[in-house]
Parts: structure tokens; C-alpha cells; sequence
């Protein structure tokens, strides 16, 4: 990720996180997104992700084999885009691997070999991916998207998985309304760190 979309992100309601926000159980993680998020809104810096530089950089170099496996195989180009707020909510948004044609995005994903075998065998977008798919559809106006986990360490006729979701108006009108919903939760959290402030 570039600083630049880093910097656009800072404080949005983002695809990647739609599963957090939608928690379920207790709403741990739920909450403690919205204080992530209300956190990035009053200092402008972004939350450090706890996730090992390890895993980043196997994802962001295979990545690039991912999009080229993918335009081979599908005969297509496709185009990085940057950060996309969503047409009309403010603080959302989404940064998706890639645009495709007029009307599609892919998702690529590029995890351990283990955890891509398990991809392989349940057949089916996770549900977290499903949810973050939703949103970037939302944002971009795109009608449908690519789910494309990759791993260049099978063979060639395994390495590749490749399935598409054309979300419902819907399930797009569902998850704005969560989200619109939880950013009037992060928006109550920096309401209660002000007044806090001016009864100090």
C-alpha cells in the first residue's frame, strides 16, 4: 500500500474491515474498530496494523503474479486503482487489487500454502471476503467481482482459484445502512472524548 492511499484511508469505514464492523458475538472487535477508526479521525495518523512484515511482503510480491495469472487467463487488463470513497457516505470507502472492463473488480489473495488449501477445498468465498467484495461494489458501482486466491508454490492447475460474486441491490443497500450506522457510533466516541475535554 502507498502512503498516499495509506493517508486516504485514515479514519474510513474500509473494505478490508467490513467484517470487523459487522462482529458478531460480543462485539469485541466491532468496538475496537470503532475506536481505531474514532482514534485515526482526532490525531489523522493511521492505526499500526499488528500483522508480520513477513506476511506483507509474501503478499504484496506475489501479488503482482496474481494479476498477471489473471489477465492471462481471462484475456483481460487490469487496471490498480487507489482509494475510492464511497459515492455518498462520508468517512467510507474501499481500495480494491484491481478494476476490470466497465463493470467488474478482483480481489486478489495471495495467503499461506495452508490456508490457500483450505480455500480450495471449501470451494466458496469466506465470508469475511464476501462482505469486503459487497462493499467495494458499493463504493465503485461495480457489478460484480472476482474473488482469485493464488499460490505459485502448487502446480500450475492447482495454484489458481477463481470465483465471482455479483452482489444484490439488495445486499449493497444493507451493508450502507450498517455502515452509516456505525460511523454515527464512532462519531458518538469522539463526542464523548470532547466533552470529557471541555469538563476538564
Amino acid at each position: 500500500m502507498t502512503p498516499e492511499i495509506e493517508a486516504a484511508r485514515v479514519g474510513n469505514i474500509t473494505a478490508s474491515r467490513i467484517k470487523d464492523m459487522l462482529a458478531e458475538g460480543k462485539g469485541v472487535t466491532r468496538a475496537k474498530y470503532a475506536a481505531q477508526l474514532a482514534s485515526e479521525r482526532m490525531t489523522g495518523k493511521p492505526h499500526r496494523s499488528a500483522f508480520g512484515s513477513a506476511s506483507i511482503e509474501h503478499g504484496n510480491e506475489t501479488e503482482a503474479m496474481a494479476r498477471m495469472q489473471y489477465e492471462i487467463r481471462n484475456g483481460v487488463m487490469v487496471i490498480e486503482s487507489g482509494y475510492v470513497p464511497h459515492p455518498h457516505i462520508k468517512h467510507a470507502g474501499c481500495t480494491p487489487d484491481g478494476l476490470v472492463g466497465d463493470d467488474g473488480l478482483v480481489e486478489f489473495k495471495c495467503p499461506d500454502s495452508h490456508t490457500f488449501l483450505t480455500y480450495k477445498l471449501k470451494g466458496e468465498i469466506p465470508r469475511g471476503y464476501r462482505l469486503q467484495m459487497i462493499w467495494q461494489a458499493a463504493c465503485t458501482g461495480r457489478k460484480w467481482g472476482d474473488y482469485a486466491p493464488y499460490d505459485p508454490d502448487y502446480l500450475e492447475q492447482d495454484a489458481w482459484i477463481q470465483l465471482r460474486l455479483a452482489p444484490t441491490e439488495k445486499e449493497i443497500s444493507d451493508m450502507e445502512f450498517e455502515v452509516i450506522k456505525f460511523n454515527l457510533e464512532v462519531e458518538s466516541l469522539i463526542e464523548q472524548i470532547i466533552a470529557r475535554r471541555t469538563k476538564a
